[in-house]
């Protein structure tokens, strides 16, 4: 007749199970999978970094349950917790030296010894010892150059502080040389007007004595009786045409317009003492009447005088012979 069984799966002893690694897959979630040799011990790629694991036991009693437990030592110290799923994933490993460790237990019974599995995803090549290398080489030459740029940039600047600093003193000295040729120009100029008024002085003085001289002789000449003026007016023209008035004359001349005299004379060397007398009073923009008791002649003989001035000189009609003294 038909009927029950009770078992006691406590009362079932645990056979001597062995827990395998079946395979191992590289990117298991690309669609083409690529199988590993378990015997040996994996040296992947930095970008077959995703790896599956599978793993069972041979043989186990159909009444009791597998559960496995896994670690991966260089990414989580720690072992899993007990799972019947038999297969495992890690993805996206860092580069690093690995160990997979597998152990399962069949009941209440643990597997002794666990499955191992060691297996390198080596650096990327930008991580390798050869580009690290390269990094340190060229970490060195950049600091070099920035070196070499930051020495360079600070003579630079140096060297522009200095060329300031020049170019200040040298403005600065500019300055002072500027200043100091003013005071000299002004000391020059100051000269130049006391010498002037001297010589205005000394023209005004002789101006003044010549007439007041003439207006004496003036005077005289018109009394009937002359006979007994005739020494007195001997010497008015004398002191009229004093050579020694026309050296003091020609000394102030001089100072206040150095070289006049010998330049009109170099440029017309048919000029004589009294015509250069008269470029002298010329120069000083004196009329004809100014002129005249200076030369103890009178306006109109002056007049002649600059007429004869003019042909020596050879000036054309057209030139002013005063503006072309002034301007010698």
């Amino acid at each position: 007749s038909r009927g029950y069984k009770i078992l006691d799966i406590s009362k079932f002893e645990a056979s001597a199970y062995n827990v395998h690694i079946n395979e191992i897959n590289i990117n298991p979630i690309s669609s083409k999978k690529e199988l590993i040799n378990i015997s040996e011990n994996g040296y992947f790629k930095n970008k077959q970094n995703n790896i599956e694991f599978s793993y069972s036991i041979a043989e186990y009693d159909k009444y009791l349950e597998a559960e496995f437990a896994t670690k991966l030592e260089g990414f989580y110290e720690k072992w899993s917790d007990w799972s019947n799923t038999s297969s495992i994933s890690y993805k996206n490993l860092p580069p690093g030296d690995y160990t997979f460790k597998v152990k399962a237990r069949v009941g209440d019974k643990d597997v002794k010894e666990a499955v191992v599995y060691n297996f390198s995803i080596e650096k990327p090549w930008y991580l390798s010892t050869t580009m690290v290398f390269v990094y340190l080489i060229s970490a060195l030459v950049v600091l070099l150059l920035v070196n070499y740029l930051y020495k360079l940039y600070y003579r630079k600047q140096k060297e522009k502080l200095l060329q300031k600093t020049q170019r200040k003193l040298e403005l600065k000295d500019l300055e002072n040389k500027q200043h100091l040729m003013k005071l000299n120009n002004e000391k020059l100029k100051n000269e130049i007007e006391s010498k002037n008024r001297e010589l205005a002085v000394s023209t005004m003085s002789l101006i003044k004595k010549n007439e007041f001289l003439n207006t004496i002789k003036n005077e005289l000449a018109e009394k009937v009786d002359t006979s007994n003026l005739k020494p007195v007016i001997k010497i008015i023209d004398k002191n009229i045409n004093n050579k020694d008035d026309w050296k003091l004359f020609e000394e102030a001349f001089n100072n206040a317009d150095k070289d006049f005299l010998k330049k009109i004379k170099s440029k017309h060397p048919k000029l004589t003492s009294n015509d250069l007398r008269l470029c002298a009073y010329l120069r000083l923009n004196l009329s004809s009447k100014e002129i005249a008791p200076l030369l103890n002649i009178s306006p109109r003989s002056v007049e002649v005088k600059r007429y004869r001035l003019r042909k020596k000189m050879d000036l054309p009609h057209e030139t002013n012979l005063t503006d072309y003294i002034l301007e010698l």
